[in-house]
């Protein structure tokens, strides 16, 4: 083999590694750290019994504002399934037992929108506070907007709800 195409066959080869190393897979990115609700169990807990969130929805209908108790109770360790308890004003608790989702933005703090009696809620700011074991992302107040539980009306009203750390 001549000296010019052991050059020209170096150079192929060269090219060839060249390219392969421009189009090697990306490296993995690192996982958001969860900073606050960005996990189920944040919000269920890992134990029984469960604890649960106790609060009040508030809604104006035609400049007339009704409050409403509302309670929030995990049905399982780290599931999604939640039981949601309101009361209205004749006394009569209204309830629904369903799945919640939740999302996490980049940041990892997670919110979550679950069914309520009548409708839909969803959470626009969480509070996490500390537990015994250390833990800062145990969710312990979660403030949104939730429909009204009046069957009929379909106005979102606010609700906050809140439990302690443990």
């Amino acid at each position: 083999m001549t000296y010019r195409a052991r050059t020209l066959m170096a150079a192929v080869a060269t090219a060839l590694a060249l390219t392969s190393l421009g189009t090697a897979a990306p490296a993995a990115a690192l996982a958001t750290p969860n900073t606050c609700g960005g996990a189920i169990s944040d919000y269920t807990g890992t134990t029984t019994p469960p604890v649960p969130f106790k609060g009040e929805l508030s809604v104006t209908v035609d400049a007339v504002t009704s409050k409403y108790a509302v309670t929030v109770t995990s049905q399982a360790p780290n599931s999604n399934i939640l039981q949601v308890n309101v009361t209205l004003p004749s006394g009569q608790d209204v309830s629904t037992t369903s799945s919640f989702t939740l999302d996490v933005d980049n940041l990892g703090k997670g919110t979550i929108k679950f069914a309520s009696p009548t409708g839909i809620a969803y959470s626009k700011n969480l509070i996490c506070e500390s537990t015994l074991l250390g833990s800062r992302t145990r969710v312990t107040k979660i403030t949104g907007k939730m429909t009204d539980p009046t069957p009929g009306v379909n106005t979102l009203g606010d609700f906050t709800i809140s439990r302690p750390a443990l």
